[in-house]
């Protein structure tokens, strides 16, 4: 998950699954807080922040299927401080 050249980072499923979205639209976020987590057949995935930011957009809801490289959430990273 790296950010694009407008500092937003794309966060997809690494696998098919059901999703839990622990987040919402404008929350700010830190490093390392769970953002989605993803229960599939015999897997269990919790995607977390890289690093502080916000949430620009959650593309899926708690309970919906979704299937390998799913797009579930784009975040805005805050730039770090010199």
């Amino acid at each position: 998950m790296l950010p694009d050249r407008n500092n937003q980072v794309r966060v997809r499923a690494n696998f098919p699954g059901e999703v839990e979205v622990l987040v919402h639209v404008g929350d700010a976020i830190h490093a390392g807080q769970a953002l989605v987590v993803v229960e599939g057949d015999k897997e269990l995935e919790r995607l977390s922040a890289r690093n502080a930011g916000r949430v620009v957009e959650v593309l899926v809801r708690s309970g919906q299927d979704v299937a390998q490289g799913a797009l579930l959430v784009v975040l805005e990273e805050l730039k770090p401080q010199a």
